[in-house]
Formats: C-alpha cells, sequence, structure tokens
C-alpha cells in the first residue's frame, strides 16, 4: 500500500494534476456563464411585459381592476427576486475561478522554490510518502472566502442592488433607476421607456433581414446574424460592419449565441401574427355587419 501511495505522490505530488483541472475550470468560465447569461436574457423579456403603463399592465386593469395591481406587483417583485438569483450567481462563478486562478498560482510558486531548494531525493520521497495529499478542495472554499471578502472590501464594490443584471431588470420594468458614480457621490436617476422592439434593431446590420441566428460580438457588443457574418468574411472583411465601430479584428472567435435578440425577434413575430389575426377577424366581421350577417334565399 505504501508503494502505491508513492507511486500517486509522485506523479500528483507536484501539483501537477491539480494544474491541469485548475486550468480546465478556468477554461470553462464563459460555458459556466453562459446558463446565467440565458436566464438573465428570459427574465428581461419577462419583465419588458411587465413593464409599467405597458399592454399586459393595461389589458388587467380593464379586465380585473381589483386584483390587478395586486398580481402586476407580486409578479414584478418575482422577476427582481430572479435577477437578484442570476447576479448572486454571477459573481459566484467570478469568486470560484478567481479563487481557482489563486490555488493554481500558490502550487505553482511551491513548485518553483522546491525545484530551487533541491534536497536529497531519497528525503524528499519520504517527505512526500509521510504528508497527507492536499485539499484542493478547502484551498478552493478558503480562497473564494477571501476572494469575497477583498472585493467587499473594496471602495468601488458594486452590491446586489447596483449589479448590472438587477439594474438591466428595473428599466426592463420602466423603473426610475439610480446608478451612483464610482468618481463621487453623486447619484445619476435614469429612466428607461420601454416600449415595442425598434424593428430595424431586429434586423442583420448585414443582410437586413430578421435576425434567425443572432449571434453579439464580446468585443464591442454588436449583434450579427450568422449568415450575414459568413458572407462578410466571404468577402475578406474583417471590420465590425457597424458605422463608427472601432473593432478592426473581427473574427468568429469574438462572437457567441444572442439568446435575448432571438427572443427579441420570436416575440415580434408573434406580435405581428396576433396583430393580423385580429384584423383579419375585424374585417371579417366587418362584412358580416355589413351583409346583415346573413342570405336570404328565395
Amino acid at each position: 500500500m505504501a508503494r502505491g501511495r508513492n507511486n500517486n505522490r509522485t506523479s500528483h505530488g507536484d501539483g501537477g494534476g491539480a494544474i491541469h483541472y485548475a486550468d480546465m475550470a478556468i477554461n470553462k468560465e464563459d460555458a459556466y456563464k453562459k446558463g446565467v447569461k440565458s436566464l438573465h436574457s428570459r427574465t428581461k423579456m419577462a419583465a419588458e411585459m411587465l413593464t409599467e403603463g405597458g399592454d399586459i399592465e393595461s389589458f388587467l386593469m380593464e379586465a380585473d381592476p381589483d386584483n390587478a395591481e395586486s398580481f402586476l406587483l407580486a409578479q414584478r417583485n418575482r422577476v427582481k427576486a430572479i435577477a437578484e438569483g442570476n447576479a448572486k450567481q454571477w459573481n459566484e462563478i467570478e469568486n470560484f475561478v478567481q479563487a481557482v486562478k489563486n490555488v493554481r498560482g500558490d502550487i505553482q510558486r511551491q513548485n518553483q522554490n522546491s525545484a530551487a531548494a533541491g534536497g536529497n531525493g531519497e528525503e524528499a520521497a519520504a517527505a512526500a510518502a509521510a504528508d497527507e495529499a492536499p485539499d484542493y478542495e478547502r484551498s478552493i472554499q478558503e480562497a473564494m472566502e477571501t476572494v469575497r471578502q477583498s472585493k467587499e472590501s473594496d471602495p468601488n464594490y458594486v452590491s446586489l442592488d447596483d449589479h448590472e443584471m438587477v439594474i438591466e431588470l428595473k428599466e426592463a420594468l420602466g423603473e426610475k433607476v439610480k446608478k451612483r458614480s464610482r468618481n463621487d457621490d453623486d447619484e445619476l436617476e435614469i429612466v428607461n421607456n420601454v416600449g415595442s422592439d425598434d424593428i430595424h434593431a431586429l434586423k442583420c446590420p448585414i443582410t437586413g433581414m430578421f435576425f434567425e441566428d443572432p449571434v453579439r460580438n464580446k468585443v464591442c457588443g454588436h449583434t450579427y446574424d450568422r449568415k450575414g457574418l459568413n458572407q462578410l468574411f466571404s468577402t475578406r472583411k474583417t471590420k465590425c460592419p457597424i458605422p463608427g465601430c472601432s473593432n478592426n479584428t473581427l473574427s468568429l472567435s469574438q462572437v457567441e449565441v444572442d439568446d435575448e435578440m432571438k427572443l427579441k425577434v420570436r416575440r415580434h413575430k408573434t406580435r405581428e401574427e396576433a396583430a393580423k389575426r385580429k384584423r383579419d377577424l375585424d374585417e371579417t366581421m366587418d362584412d358580416d355587419e355589413q351583409g346583415g350577417g346573413y342570405t336570404v334565399l328565395e
């Protein structure tokens, strides 16, 4: 058994395996955040439907004025709670990744110190066999707490209420949002009047057609349809097609799926189809009224 343990320590005692898994975790940061981004996009869409003065509020106030206000308040509070949960999960992902980076750095420094110290190989092997395997999980948990405390003590620390996801959600609800400047204590009051989607914002800037497979540029923040982007690359152009954008190194590695835009386009098309059905129904009713609603047979 002792020999088997020595073999394990020889292959992993230098932390090589731990560093490998640390690198894997760090490289998956975007994958960890993808699910949070998707849920946040859907939460914003729900908030826009519940916006003050929106269609749902107007309908409920007319259909059920006694209960509409309390119902809307409950639903708005619910989406706010979801947004806060998204923001908290986002912070925890960033804290975890930073903690893993810190622990990886500690392991690498220990390896460098051991290599510089040298020493008798037999003594080193005996010491490795006597030591317990490092508890990396505990090290990461402790590092996460250190990262969390460090952030919270920072003068520029952004609380959960001021997190970008929570602010965006409140703006989507049409609420007044106060943003505190980092340079002073001035507060800026911002009101986002959410209305119907700008039809131009739902179309690819390259093809001019509604987005089918929208992708968002992580560098400059602009959205294109994947088909349009491929057309652009076929002409060997690498500059973002949005006028005034300084991104001159456009590439597929810069883009990610834009779930929020997908939902916006889907919602717009659903509204258009509903409006068309209503127009068709109104025209049918008008025809019936003009014709008396029945035909007299002689």
